[in-house]
């Protein structure tokens, strides 16, 4: 049974305007910026609302995981369903005031059941984001520019998760300089409930831009009844390459999501630094280094593609993911300040670079009326699993193995040295299903040119 791919026929002149597919680029960067600061900015601060809440390591992992994950993983696949039949920017509109609100709710909360309430509603409304903008930008953009449209994207949630922790650091270093602060009516603020309001604040302006970008037309799509395939049959036919590919992206969120969760307090704790230095030094580090891994890693791809290696986007993913691991593991030893950050430097690189690489492997198997569904299958397994076990895990090594807080480091190695080789070889297992499903979507391809070109009187 045939499945429904991209057709050839669809030229360059077929797609929209460049001017509204890179603006609506920009919009969607600005929506991911946006939402990755607002998920992340509580990395900087797990110190000062443990000391202000009485929070402990554990009950820290599960708001920075399980909490935020449990409303964007139930409302993961019934978005998806949306994104593939609806208007996606208005969509993409309503869940920017969704979390914002959740982010400013994390600001105000005077319990933990508070707390994780919030963190739920910025989940809820952050389950937009990853589907909508992976179906919008393969309308936007040719199969040809889409690994450099996806590389450009990608650089947002290093850009987020940077000026999270920049924006974090600046304002926690205001408010320990001055003291305590009042805003809008309430006296002496602590200063990490400051960080949430005010990043809370741009999300309304970002909510009305969504609004200005235009809704491309659905590309690559059928034009009749001829194929009946639907997303159950094609996931069963495509199993074998889907199963191993998505536990070996589990794992790797698993490593990256508890290295990029726990760095901040990795550093404070175990090289007694401010958390404002921290902020600046670590959003630094996102701000410079997750662009440059995220932009190699499209560009890596693109140079196994030029030479007709079709598996170019796995060959590239198992030689990230065991850099990863070993930058981790470098982690788990004592070193001196400057070898600690080129250390943390070398694993924010290639954890930048890892999500881009395997969404342009998704894209390039996947049939594009299945892509927003499948886009969010993708994003709650990954990120279920990633975002809730890889803080808590991280917290529960530190909590309950190694009975030290100082040894962050420590955990993060584990995981690195356990996690990144059961990775790279569940990679390999799903290469060769990966080429075939390339090869069939090709042939396809080339079948429904013949029939749109000679079709029957």
């Amino acid at each position: 049974m045939t499945t429904s791919v991209p057709s050839a026929a669809h030229k360059e002149g077929s797609w929209p305007n460049p001017v509204v597919s890179w603006y609506g680029l920009v919009v969607l960067m600005a929506t991911s910026i946006i939402a990755i600061l607002d998920r992340q900015v509580l990395n900087l601060m797990v110190d000062p609302i443990r000391a202000s809440m009485g929070f402990t390591d554990v009950q820290i992992g599960v708001l920075q995981g399980p909490a935020f994950m449990i409303f964007y993983t139930l409302l993961g696949f019934p978005i998806g369903w949306l994104i593939d039949r609806t208007h996606r920017l208005r969509l993409i509109s309503a869940g920017i005031l969704i979390w914002t609100l959740g982010t400013m709710g994390c600001g105000v909360a005077t319990n933990y059941q508070e707390m994780f309430v919030a963190r739920a509603v910025v989940g809820m409304g952050e389950a937009v984001v990853g589907p909508g903008a992976i179906s919008l930008l393969a309308d936007y953009f040719s199969p040809s520019k889409r690994p450099l449209a996806m590389s450009i994207h990608g650089t947002a949630n290093m850009f987020g998760m940077g000026f999270a922790l920049l924006a974090g650091g600046v304002l926690l270093s205001l408010a320990n300089e001055f003291g305590p602060v009042s805003f809008a009516g309430f006296d002496n603020i602590d200063s990490w409930r400051l960080v949430f309001l005010m990043v809370a604040a741009p999300g309304f302006v970002i909510a009305l831009l969504a609004l200005t970008a235009r809704e491309p037309k659905r590309q690559e799509v059928k034009s009749d009844g001829r194929i009946a395939l639907q997303l159950g049959s094609w996931l069963l036919s495509a199993k074998n390459w889907i199963i191993p590919h998505f536990i070996a992206i589990c794992l790797v969120a698993i490593v990256s999501y508890a290295f990029m969760s726990w760095l901040p307090t990795y550093f404070i704790r175990g090289y007694k630094w401010e958390p404002a230095d921290v902020g600046v030094l670590t959003g630094f580090q996102f701000v410079l280094l997750g662009p440059i891994g995220i932009l190699s890693g499209g560009f890596a791809v693109r140079l196994f593609q030029s030479k007709g290696e079709k598996d170019g986007a796995i060959r590239v993913l198992r030689l990230l993911t065991g850099l990863l691991g070993t930058s981790l593991v470098a982690l788990a030893f004592s070193w001196s300040p400057l070898i600690a950050v080129a250390s943390a430097s070398a694993a924010i690189l290639f954890a930048s670079a890892l999500p881009v690489v395997s969404i342009l492997a998704l894209q390039q198997a996947t049939p594009n009326e299945f892509r927003g569904r499948l886009s969010a299958i993708y994003f709650i397994v990954t990120n279920l699993v990633g975002y809730s076990v890889g803080p808590l895990v991280t917290a529960a090594l530190t909590q309950y193995v190694f009975g030290n807080p100082n040894q962050i480091g420590q955990s993060l190695g584990v995981l690195g040295a356990l996690g990144a080789p059961a990775a790279i070889l569940l990679f390999t297992a799903a290469a060769g299903p990966f080429r075939n499903l390339i090869n069939d979507i090709e042939q396809a391809s080339d079948l429904d040119l013949r029939i749109t070109e000679h079709p029957q009187s």
